[in-house]
């Protein structure tokens, strides 16, 4: 198995997000699968805190 790089989704609901996911090309034909992990962010640098809302 090979991983790669994760992906940062901020202002999507879950299920807004599943459904893109789920439409991508890459993923609808399964070439590759795709897991989505939310996260509460406890401590950020500075440079991403707009993320945060």
């Amino acid at each position: 198995m090979q991983l790669s790089s994760p992906l940062v989704a901020h202002n999507t609901m879950l299920k807004q997000l599943q459904t893109r996911v789920d439409e991508d090309p890459f993923v609808a034909t399964n070439v590759v699968t795709a897991e989505i992990i939310e996260i509460v962010p406890s401590n950020t640098d500075e440079r991403i805190q707009h993320l945060l809302g």
